[in-house]
């Protein structure tokens, strides 16, 4: 659910200004209690939004080009001899191209 900046500011108010508690302003407004704390406690704001920064240790070029060769082998095979995405999984630790951080 995505709380508009008006709702946040609401939030705000009846928290600061009237006093209301948590939990009566996520009954009222039908909001999780969760949500109404972050916003009490102005730990985040609605208008900025954290973009997710992942880069997959696992995944190198190397394995990249093995599951697109895989899928490319996978579109003459007969439908039953397909790769699965456990199949290919399993191929690559046989290929030990997996190496698992601890």
């Amino acid at each position: 659910m995505k709380i508009e900046v008006d709702q946040y500011q609401l939030i705000r108010n009846l928290h600061t200004v009237k006093g209301k508690s948590q939990r009566y302003i996520a009954r009222v407004l039908g909001i999780s209690r969760n949500t109404v704390k972050k916003y009490c406690d102005g730990a985040a704001v609605p208008w900025e939004r954290k973009t997710p920064v992942r880069k997959s240790p696992v995944i190198t070029d190397e394995v990249l080009a093995f599951i697109n060769q895989c899928l490319k082998e996978d579109q003459t095979a007969p439908r039953k001899q397909r790769h699965t995405a456990h199949r290919i999984f399993e191929r690559l630790q046989e290929g030990s191209m997996l190496q698992f951080r601890t």
